[in-house]
């Protein structure tokens, strides 16, 4: 059996993803979450009502009620804009820490296509770049 290789270690993406971690934790996240929760009686099998209440959030693209494993926190404008590729930490924190309103509470599977679409607008922009 072959071994898997390894991706060479990426200095930046790594710094990259030790802030988005500590962007997810922080009070403003918190704040938005907190604006689209719901909290709903839970029940036991019994019919008795469980201590806990279930929690959903809000999606403001599919304005679906989602439970709190499937909600993300997304930015309104991307932290690397489609037109750019990374090149500046401070650049990059400055937009990932942003204010409040360029902050939206999304599902995992809105927030999906949304990237997915932003990547692929990069990718064409990086190639139309490389043409030139």
């Amino acid at each position: 059996m072959t071994k898997k290789k390894r991706p060479k270690y990426n200095e930046n993406a790594a710094i990259r993803g030790a802030l988005r971690r500590a962007f997810s934790r922080s009070p403003i996240v918190r704040e938005v979450l907190l604006e689209h929760r719901r909290e709903i009686p839970k029940y036991r099998k019994d019919g008795s009502l469980c201590l806990k209440p279930a929690v959903q959030y809000k999606c403001n693209v599919c304005h679906a009620w989602v439970r709190s494993t499937k909600v993300q926190v997304d930015h309104v404008s991307p932290v690397i804009p489609v037109d750019e590729t990374f090149t500046s930490g401070d650049k990059f924190i400055a937009r990932l820490f942003c204010a409040k309103d360029n902050l939206k509470a999304i599902c995992k599977f809105c927030h999906d296509i949304k990237s997915l679409h932003e990547r692929r607008l990069r990718k064409q922009f990086l190639a139309e770049q490389k043409c030139k």
